[in-house]
């Protein structure tokens, strides 16, 4: 077991990166003009295409009263309006707390909204704020692709281990050997040769939207107005690159990596959360040999459900 120096050592490296450099607030003077120049530009024409060169000027003007201004903003009754005053929040990284605080609300407001939502996680990331989860996590399984790839992107900026779990779901899903049906998609790779990683995969999707496929599912596809399936392998493998420092073939190959690192990617997610990496991580070395034996049964069941599945339908 690291001692609590080597712990606290290694997470000033692992984060070094992530930590933006302190940005000063503009002058008054500075502040005033910029506002004033903004008012003038956004009254002075009603194409919305000022407008929002406008508001996106302010992005470059990091103030407490620009805050202000943005934030009226974003109650704006025009999409397009919010849309780019949540983008240029990300700019007011003099007080990050306070910005991040306004998207949060945004974030919550705009869900349905997604071409908003993805323009107020940019924002998020633009900051460096880390105060988006557990709020994110449905971003990433979200339908909509501008809201799931923006997710990832701001995972990826802050190498957010907290998203470790999700991640490792979607990997799974997405990237191993596929097997799409009208309702859904799983993804299964058993290491087996012929058809045995497709039998698992029907398993798996029949265990995970019943035989007809989940009305529950398809209801909320189609408020959402969105595709039934997001392809999101290259962003993914990039996010989990970005955490990793690799590729995975697969998502068992991420799984597989995750076990070998169970003990220090839960150090990793105590730093973040300010809790004590040395006890997360003696927790997790702990839990350990259950968590693997679990994950061996599951294979297992997918396995010879796979393998049941095909003697039906040879009729054995």
């Amino acid at each position: 077991m690291r001692t609590l120096v080597a712990i606290l050592a290694l997470s000033a490296l692992l984060f070094a990166t992530e930590t933006p450099k302190p940005v000063e607030a503009t002058s008054e003077d500075q502040a005033t003009k910029a506002l004033a120049d903004f008012e003038a530009a956004y009254k002075g024409s009603k194409e919305v295409e000022d407008r929002q060169a406008a508001i996106f000027n302010l992005h470059a003007v990091p103030h407490d009263r620009v805050i202000a201004k943005l934030a009226s903003l974003l109650r704006s009754r025009d999409e397009q309006i919010r849309n780019v005053a949540a983008l240029a929040m990300g700019g007011q990284k003099h007080n990050v707390p306070k910005a991040g605080e306004l998207l949060m609300k945004a974030f919550k407001a705009e869900f349905r909204n997604e071409l908003v939502l993805a323009s107020v996680i940019d924002g998020m990331s633009d900051l460096n704020y880390l105060g988006y989860w557990p709020d994110l996590e449905k971003c990433l399984v979200d339908l909509r692709a501008a809201v799931a790839v923006r997710a990832l992107d701001l995972v990826a900026a802050n190498k957010d281990w907290r998203a470790w779990e999700t991640l490792l779901s979607l990997y799974k899903k997405q990237i191993a050997k596929g097997y799409s049906w009208e309702t859904g998609e799983v993804t299964v790779d058993t290491g087996a040769e012929g058809t045995a990683d497709q039998e698992a995969a029907e398993a798996a999707w029949t265990a995970k939207y019943g035989e007809g496929g989940s009305k529950a599912k398809a209801a909320a596809t189609g408020k959402a107005g969105a595709r039934r399936e997001v392809n999101l392998r290259a962003q993914l493998r990039r996010t989990v690159k970005e955490l990793t420092g690799i590729a995975f073939d697969s998502g068992l190959d991420f799984e597989d990596w995750v076990m070998e690192h169970y003990g220090e990617i839960a150090a990793k997610v105590a730093v973040m959360e300010g809790k004590d990496p040395v006890a997360a991580e003696a927790k997790a070395n702990a839990e350990l040999p259950a968590k693997k034996k679990q994950i061996a049964e599951e294979r297992e069941k997918l396995e010879k459900i796979a393998e049941q599945n095909r003697k039906m339908r040879e009729g054995k």
